[in-house]
């Protein structure tokens, strides 16, 4: 009896295994897929909205298909497309969403990197006049109550705020990210580094970024894919010089 119930447990063990090891060789392979796509849109290569309107409607899980259809929004903004039916199918919320469909922290701060294709997508929108689209992201963004106390919500607003000279456009923050001023929010570690370039440039667009010790990330952010596209979607990107930051 012993040797059986060793044997059951020892079963199920390799079963649970091989299924985590399949969960992450798919996770691994989503990621590249959409990585690749991502890359080819923000580098405006020829064929990347196709590819990207091929990998939307290839796409199953809604947390990557969401992501997509971010990508293939930006991708229609650069080519003056009609953008409506992008944003009726557009649910920023279901990325964020886990098996129960209730809001996930956890599944939030994984995918935080979508708030970077929001940021650039509002930008977008912006540089082409496209206040509809510009109001439609923002409304979207605030279906999601529960991401209130993140860094990501409050900069996408905070840029929304500045786009549309609205409120006190952002100002206080803007600063107060770039001040380390955020201790009562939840945010991707990983990621803050970026997000305090997203906010020295919005800065800068609204005219108010007056500490030179910004300069430097400024003129690393011009040398990123994503830097260059919000730069040049705040028609403030030839004040930058593009340098490459150091790799350690």
């Amino acid at each position: 009896m012993e040797y059986i119930a060793f044997v059951v447990i020892l079963s199920l063990l390799v079963g649970y295994v091989i299924c985590k090891v399949y969960s992450l060789v798919s996770e691994v392979r989503r990621d590249k897929e959409y990585i690749d796509v991502y890359q080819d849109v923000y580098g405006q290569k020829e064929g990347s909205y196709e590819k990207v309107c091929a990998y939307v409607n290839n796409t199953k899980d809604a947390s990557y298909r969401n992501k997509g259809l971010i990508l293939k929004l930006c991708s229609e903004l650069d080519n003056e497309l009609d953008c409506s039916e992008t944003l009726n199918e557009l649910s920023i919320r279901d990325v964020f969403l886990g098996k129960k469909g209730h809001f996930n922290k956890e599944l939030f701060i994984r995918n935080s990197d979508v708030y970077l294709c929001l940021y650039l997508a509002m930008a977008k929108a912006r540089k082409k006049s496209a206040f509809t689209v510009l109001n439609s992201l923002c409304e979207k963004i605030n279906q999601i109550p529960e991401s209130v106390e993140s860094v990501e919500y409050q900069l996408a607003k905070a840029i929304y705020n500045a786009l549309t000279e609205k409120e006190d456009r952002g100002l206080q923050f803007l600063n107060d990210l770039l001040e380390g001023n955020y201790t009562q929010y939840f945010y991707d570690k990983k990621l803050i580094g970026l997000y305090k370039k997203f906010g020295a440039a919005t800065l800068a667009y609204n005219g108010e970024l007056i500490d030179d010790t910004y300069l430097a990330d400024l003129n690393s952010f011009a040398a990123t894919g994503i830097g260059v596209n919000y730069l040049k979607s705040l028609d403030i990107y030839d004040q930058y010089q593009p340098v490459k930051e150091d790799k350690e």
